[in-house]
């Protein structure tokens, strides 16, 4: 008998017992079974008496050919009862257990779900997951950047107790690694749930994208720059109509992690002040579902956040796409800094298509000789990406290949295209514009970026992504290789996750 432990409805359950019965044995009177009998029975059969009393007539019925027909008409007589027995056997142990699970609930154990999850009872349940992404890379023109990069190498716990609360613990595994979440979930109303804790602030469809689902190999420019991404606060959020509307507002201790400041600021009474508190939120929907399938899937999203920064060098700062060179460097704010966000969302079958335009602005109150107020400083980012996979899984819900190599397949190949511009400058455009970081008007510095990528999924838990990536410099003196405008580069990803 196989004892069957509840899996849940991501995976199976981890083992399971198996038992032992004896099928073969001794018949009625005395035979050898059907189990181990060599012709046994048919020698018994065989080398059996004939009556005295018995006729010439009765003689020829005990003749071999009539006893192997005897014999063979009793096999396929046993066997049919056999067959039918033992399907009613080994399914009612089946039936019981489901039937008994049904009853329970899932019990306490180790399964695998897509990942390790660990059952407590009726109403705990604890996935452990694991990040990691290990890239190969060149550059030309060469820059002073390590071949290998260990890119992510995080751990954490995702958790469910009971059917109202869920939550999630996230870390990087190295030495000097941040927590990146921590929060718990309340979901008792799917209209209205409220996060708590440290988790994405509301703004940025890639932002929000999990690391590990992201077309390509790095996030856009403006997505690593724009959007505060982490920070502690608490959010209202729900959706409503199947999802065709959905929103996400919170209030939150600081303004992110794209946001914070790099040293302590100070103002005259000597107390260290930091940047916020900060408010965001999001709405998207699908306006367009009323008129069939084919647009049901067209999402349309706004976004609105909003911060006070401290007097100094803290505007937003400009990083190349590997994150290590900065081609503008922070200028001199106080006052608001707000954002505003909208993208679309497209993602009929295997196509995925997917775009975003954002703009954050800085004042920059009493920042000009004499105490007087400077313009703006405005950050805009936009890009417009295509994927799309050519086995020909579905988009939307993709998590999986069709055809796992471990399955005969090849797995899953996606190819992809995406172009974006991430640009600094004043909203003060007349005049001689100047780098000087207290500058009226401030001369723009842009970073335009052509990704073409391809990604292998050969099984669910793998994915190997190769990128070949073209930056464009507007200012030839704020490039990592000052007077170079152009750089190339390329990146080979193996990631790991489940």
């Amino acid at each position: 008998m196989v004892t069957v432990r509840p899996g849940g409805p991501d995976g199976g359950a981890v083992g399971g017992g198996v038992g032992a019965g004896t099928v073969g044995g001794t018949t009625a009177d005395g035979g050898v079974g059907l189990v181990g009998a060599r012709g046994g029975s048919l020698h018994a059969m065989a080398s059996a008496k004939v009556p005295a009393a018995t006729t010439p007539a009765r003689v020829e019925r005990f003749t071999t050919t009539n006893i192997l027909r005897r014999y063979n008409a009793d096999m396929r007589r046993r066997l049919s009862l056999l067959s039918l027995g033992l399907v009613m056997i080994s399914g009612l142990p089946v039936a019981a257990q489901t039937s008994q699970d049904k009853d329970d609930g899932p019990r306490t154990g180790v399964y695998w779900r897509n990942r390790p999850s660990i059952q407590l009872g009726e109403h705990v349940r604890l996935d452990l997951q694991l990040k990691l992404q290990g890239d190969w890379r060149w550059f030309d023109p060469g820059l002073d950047e390590d071949q290998f990069d260990f890119r992510v190498r995080r751990g954490g716990v995702n958790g469910e107790i009971g059917d109202h609360v869920d939550f999630q613990i996230e870390r990087d595994l190295q030495s000097d690694g941040r927590w990146r979440d921590v929060f718990v979930n309340w979901s008792t109303f799917r209209q209205a749930e409220i996060t708590g804790g440290r988790f994405k602030v509301p703004f940025g469809y890639e932002e929000l994208t999990g690391i590990a689902d992201v077309d390509f190999a790095f996030r856009t420019l403006a997505s690593t720059t724009i959007p505060p991404a982490r920070d502690e606060g608490v959010m209202l959020h729900g959706r409503f109509l199947q999802r065709s509307l959905t929103y996400q507002v919170g209030v939150f201790q600081g303004d992110g992690d794209n946001g914070r400041l790099q040293e302590p600021q100070f103002v005259r009474s000597g107390e260290a002040q930091d940047v916020g508190p900060s408010f965001a939120g999001r709405i998207t929907a699908t306006p367009l579902r009323p008129l069939g399938e084919t647009f049901e899937k067209l999402r349309l999203g706004v976004a609105y956040g909003a911060a006070d920064v401290p007097e100094g060098l803290n505007s937003l700062r400009g990083e190349t796409v590997y994150g290590t060179e900065e081609f503008f460097e922070p200028v001199y704010v106080k006052g608001r800094r707000s954002r505003l966000g909208t993208e679309v969302v497209y993602m009929p079958g295997p196509v995925g298509l997917s775009a975003e335009w954002m703009q954050a602005r800085e004042e920059r109150r009493d920042q000009g000789l004499g105490d007087v107020d400077l313009s703006d400083v405005v950050t805009t980012g936009w890009y417009a990406s295509a994927t799309w996979l050519v086995t020909g899984e579905d988009k939307e819900d993709f998590n999986k290949p069709r055809r796992p190599l471990w399955g005969g397949g090849l797995g899953a190949i996606e190819l992809g295209a995406r172009y974006e511009e991430l640009r600094f400058e004043s909203a003060e455009k007349t005049g001689t514009a100047f780098r000087n970081p207290r500058a009226e008007h401030i001369l723009a510095n842009s970073d335009k970026v052509l990704t073409l990528g391809v990604n292998w999924f050969p099984i669910r838990w793998v994915r190997v992504t190769a990128n070949g990536i073209r930056e464009r410099f507007e200012d030839a003196p704020r490039t990592p290789e000052p007077g170079t405008t152009e750089f190339w580069s390329g990146v080979l990803r193996l990631q790991v996750v489940f």
